[in-house]
């Protein structure tokens, strides 16, 4: 398993940025990271995006090694898991996050794969 030690401003500006464009609906993606980093999206064919909830097509996702969990948005302004994101959590990766209105940088969290919040920090790249 790839230790995580943070994840990069830009990815999380991006991040907030398809939220936003997403609305009224969800917005969910996987995560990648290279050398401890998550630098990068990996947007799955088939992804179903709803006003309350998204789904990923996991029959779709390639063999990678450098996905460590998913990405998703509120469309409110709760970034707490629901209990459909527990389950999500505890079946595939183990790095989660949620972001929620306003979708700036304080409106994110990370829980690992038991639905506990977790530290990330933000990094340059």
């Amino acid at each position: 398993m790839l230790k995580v030690r943070g994840i990069d401003r830009g990815l999380l500006e991006m991040i907030n940025q398809a939220a936003r464009d997403s609305l009224p609906n969800e917005f969910v993606a996987m995560l990648r990271a290279e050398e401890g980093v998550i630098e990068e999206l990996l947007l799955l064919p088939g992804t179903l995006q709803g006003e309350d909830s998204a789904t990923l097509m996991m029959h779709m996702m390639p063999i990678d090694y450098s996905v460590v969990g998913t990405v998703h948005s509120h469309p409110g302004y709760s970034n707490r898991p629901s209990r459909e994101d527990l389950e999500l959590f505890r079946r595939y990766g183990y790095i989660h996050i949620i972001t929620c209105l306003p979708y700036d940088e304080g409106s994110w969290r990370a829980y690992d794969g038991r639905g506990r919040r977790m530290q990330l920090p933000v990094v340059e790249l």
